[in-house]
């Protein structure tokens, strides 16, 4: 898999902000956080790294990347 097809997730405040982030995003899923990140509202946005980099204005708490066995947070 090439590294624009890595998998994201992506944290959020609020319920509120993660279903916006769903709307602009449409590819996207939502999905709780995984038990390995911790966020303020328990739900996230699972995408791919391409789809976070065309839409990084999306209102989020953070963003992490799947590297191997666990996640990371995402700097750019």
């Amino acid at each position: 898999m090439d590294d624009q097809g890595r998998e994201v997730v992506l944290t959020f405040l609020s319920h509120y902000d993660a279903i916006k982030a769903k709307r602009e995003i449409d590819s996207g899923k939502l999905v709780p956080v995984p038990r390995a990140i911790s966020s303020s509202c328990g739900t996230a946005l699972k995408c791919t790294l391409s789809d976070y980099l065309n839409h990084k204005g999306v209102k989020k708490e953070e963003a992490y990347i799947r590297e191997e066995e666990k996640w990371s947070v995402l700097h750019l």
